[in-house]
């Protein structure tokens, strides 16, 4: 019988009563055990429920290695042996006392009889397996978690692209290939050193294949990323571990360790060169070794034996080293940053590997050779990449190296819809993209969870959809003049979505009413065909022909006066963008060929904001473009690319499917946009100064207000439009060692302010002389004219007239500073500068006048 007062203790009997505890300490028998006892064997049966009054036992499981794992470690008030009991089972573990042992014996016949006698004891045992269940769980997802890092680490150089040599046609890669061949029969260990991304890793594991035993282990690990022995809740892997922490990792995953040598260790675990005897040991990042590591490394490679942490058994294996670094690790050791023995052993051989821009005749062969693996990656078929994609491949440096090209082209194949990759789906990571002058409007919470809503801004369609069809069946079928509609069209809609690009870049795009309504008509087709080469090719000059074509009839039909013409003008864009989604699929109208798109797509180049990628995030953390899969973004784009593309349509979808939240929405200065773009085509700076000559010309080709226009006036149109765009050329053809097309594709950019402000003055000129009579027209299209006092209908807007000179001479300095720092980031000739500045003078004297 035990003592009522040592009842007390065990858990498991908390808040029975005094009788139901009086009823155990009759049936309770007490046992005592020696230190090193073994009180149950794995494998036999449990007769009892043991509690331990005093002392602790441990519970082991024996592999059949015949190595012993600590599962738990019991002390004073907890109890063993039910779960076996319980089920009947035979055991699983053995229960070993650590210390001479005091319990209390619980034999099943007398646990079952007291059951229905004491329900507390009942609800007690409940709770606690409940409890147990749940710290189960909890640690089976830790060591499982454990476990998956820990393979990773292991196999991890299998994640490498699968080349059966190293990628690459120039001599340099020949010669390295015959140099891998001959390392692998050697048994001497190897250091390969290179820049970020150059696949050292792929080099290593080539010289372990070419060594020609297929059953000789290969290991891999990341020393400076080694798996963890430290399990802490909320802890990145990748996050950068103390020194202490990684310096046990370290230790733990080359050389293992004991149960509890550590405080960091829970079981065993066989250090990698025990698991690798007779084979290779990748060492990535072996510059990162801890010092006291290196120490233990060296020690191994000149003697060949090494004890697990917590043994005093000495281990023997050979494994070959083949080490990796990003840092140069003689001038490391040098510096007495490494161990210099250590490094003169791991650098019995050494090979350097070039960076991608020092061997720029291998980048197409590498980008061809990536297509087959990232085919079956994307379930694709993709044969080909085109000229000009490869032509940007080529031209890049790749920091980054062969990593950042692997992901370029991982993208672009998620992306490709047909069989050849284009230039527009190459996404390149810019320079200096967060640099200053930039604030990122996502770290606002408020701005945050809008961007993140599933309703923005898709919900503003339901507010453009409705007011286009409304404005378009009102110029048709209402009255030819006055018609509210046609007013609001030319005196708000223009200056607003003009007004609306320079704050928010090409955002009215992810809710324009005309493709909103094209997708809906079109919404039973899913099959389409690929738009065609000279439809990618040449889109930007069609798109540039369609809007001249659109502000010469504007001018011609004198569109602000006559509502049909304006219909017509509403209902041919949306023919057009009906027609062409049935043909090739949703959004090729707004990338090639919508003529407002393209003015929108060019002046998003100097708004106020621009959304784009962390780079450094995308390259290194991001596996599986979430961002632009599965039609996520639906212009088919990456966030890196917004300096190699208009398109963005600030929809929104990428920070929506972001994992890492590395999408950025800045506020910036404009002018950035310009000058780190690093495509400036010859069609997006033709239209730059398209835009400043049709301004022009819609001033002085013929008279405002007039009736429609004669073939002459229409010709002095596109004379005066045309005659700007020459004058640009020829001011860009004195460019000191440029071709004059390469100076006019930089220069021709810098129009661009004073073609946003003159193209917003030409319409908001309409607003501030037909606006005051908007009211009056509501009123009296409503049918409310009669019961309103008209004083109360007429609007003031005479003062806004003095915005436009205003707005005039921001954009004309806007102008001028941009040439400016163009032609210092480019050092242009000043013949050219000159005659651009003197040009640009003149165009905002004429808008000053005209305007």
């Amino acid at each position: 019988m035990v003592p009522m007062d040592s009842l007390h203790q065990i858990r498991l009997f908390a808040g029975l009563s005094p009788e139901a505890l009086e009823l155990l300490a009759q049936r309770l028998n007490r046992r005592c055990f020696a230190a090193g006892q073994t009180i149950l064997r794995q494998g036999e049966p449990t007769h009892a429920i043991y509690f331990i009054l005093s002392g602790t036992v441990r519970v082991e499981l024996t592999d059949p290695g015949g190595l012993r794992h600590t599962l738990a470690t019991l002390g004073a008030g907890e109890m063993f042996g039910e779960r076996a009991l319980l089920t009947g089972e035979l055991r699983t573990a053995d229960v070993r006392s650590e210390t001479q042992l005091q319990a209390a014996e619980l034999p099943a016949e007398d646990f079952a009889a007291l059951l229905p006698l004491c329900p507390e004891l009942y609800a007690n045992l409940c709770r606690q397996l409940a409890r147990q269940l749940g710290n189960w769980a909890v640690r089976h997802h830790q060591d499982e978690r454990e476990n998956r890092e820990i393979l990773s680490n292991l196999v991890g150089w299998q994640l490498l692209p699968e080349f059966e040599a190293f990628p690459g046609t120039s001599p340099w890669a020949q010669q390295l290939n015959r140099d891998l061949g001959e390392l692998a029969e050697s048994p001497s260990h190897l250091l390969i050193l290179g820049e970020i991304g150059t696949w050292k890793d792929l080099a290593a594991r080539l010289v372990h294949f070419h060594s020609g035993e297929a059953g000789r282990p290969v290991l891999y690990l990341d020393c400076a990323d080694p798996p963890p022995v430290l399990r802490e809740q909320g802890r990145e892997r990748s996050a950068a571990k103390p020194s202490l922490e990684l310096q046990i990792a370290q230790e733990s995953a080359l050389f293992g360790h004991q149960p509890d040598s550590a405080i960091y260790a829970r079981g065993t675990r066989r250090g990698y060169l025990e698991l690798a005897d007779g084979g290779d040991l990748i060492l990535r990042n072996v510059g990162h070794l801890a010092p006291g590591v290196q120490k233990l490394l060296l020690a191994y490679l000149a003697t060949g034996s090494f004890t697990r942490r917590g043994e005093t058994t000495a281990r023997h294996s050979r494994v070959r080293m083949l080490a990796t670094s990003d840092e140069d690790l003689p001038t490391l050791a040098g510096l007495g940053h490494f161990d210099p023995e250590l490094c003169a052993r791991l650098a019995e051989t050494t090979v350097r590997l070039k960076p991608l821009r020092e061997r720029k005749k291998d980048i197409p062969v590498i980008a061809r050779q990536l297509l087959g693996p990232l085919n079956k990656k994307h379930h694709k078929q993709i044969g080909r990449i085109s000229q000009d994609a490869l032509n940007l491949l080529v031209d890049y440096d790749w920091p980054l190296n062969g990593t950042e090209l692997q992901q370029v082209m991982d993208r672009a194949v998620a992306v490709c819809t047909g069989p050849e990759i284009q230039a527009e789906q190459i996404f390149l990571q810019g320079v200096g993209r967060t640099g200053s002058g930039k604030h990122n409007l996502l770290r606002l919470p408020a701005a945050d969870r809008l961007a993140r809503s599933p309703l923005f801004p898709g919900l503003l369609r339901y507010l453009s959809v409705p007011t286009f069809l409304l404005a378009l069946w009102h110029c048709l079928a209402g009255p030819a003049q006055p018609n509210l509609a046609n007013l609001l069209v030319w005196s708000l809609w223009w200056p607003v979505l003009i007004l609306s690009v320079a704050l928010g870049a090409r955002s009215w795009c992810s809710y324009c009413p005309v493709e909103a309504l094209s997708e809906s008509l079109s919404g039973w087709r899913r099959r389409y065909w690929d738009p065609p080469r000279w439809l990618r090719r040449s889109g930007g000059w069609l798109a540039m022909a369609g809007f001249i074509a659109v502000l010469l009839a504007e001018q011609a039909t004198q569109m602000f006066h006559q509502a049909r013409a304006t219909g017509l003008l509403l209902a041919a864009l949306l023919a057009g963008t009906v027609l062409t989604h049935q043909l090739f699929g949703p959004r090729v109208w707004c990338k090639y060929l919508c003529p407002l798109g393209r003015m929108i797509a060019s002046f998003a180049r100097i708004s106020l904001v621009e959304m784009h990628s962390n780079g450094n995030v995308c390259t290194n953390r991001c596996k599986i473009s979430d961002c632009i899969k599965e039609k996520k973004c639906p212009m088919g784009l990456h966030p890196t690319a917004v300096n190699s593309s208009d398109d963005c349509i600030l929809c929104f979808s990428c920070v929506k499917n972001c994992p890492h939240h590395a999408v950025r929405l800045d506020l910036r200065d404009p002018a950035l946009g310009v000058l780190q773009g690093t495509r400036r085509t010859l069609p997006g700076a033709a239209f730059a100064a398209t835009l400043v000559g049709l301004v022009l010309a819609s001033r002085l080709a013929g008279p405002s207000g007039g009736g429609p226009w004669g073939w002459h006036q229409a010709l002095g149109f596109l004379g005066i439009t045309l005659g700007f765009v020459a004058a640009v050329f020829l001011a860009s053809s004195g460019t000191r060692a440029r071709r004059w097309q390469a100076g006019f594709a930089i220069l021709g950019y810098a129009y661009l302010p004073l073609a946003l402000t003159g193209m917003f003055n030409l319409y908001f000129r309409h607003f501030v002389s037909q606006g005051p009579e908007l009211l009056r027209l509501a009123a009296d299209t409503l049918g409310l004219g009669p019961w309103l006092p008209r004083e109360l209908l007429r609007l003031e807007l005479g003062t806004l007239q003095y915005l436009l000179p205003l707005l005039t001479l921001l954009g004309a300095g806007f102008s001028f500073r941009l040439l400016g720092q163009l032609a210092h980031s480019y050092a242009l000739g000043r013949i050219s500068i000159r005659l651009h500045q003197v040009l640009m003078a003149l165009t905002a004297v004429a808008f000053l006048v005209l305007l």
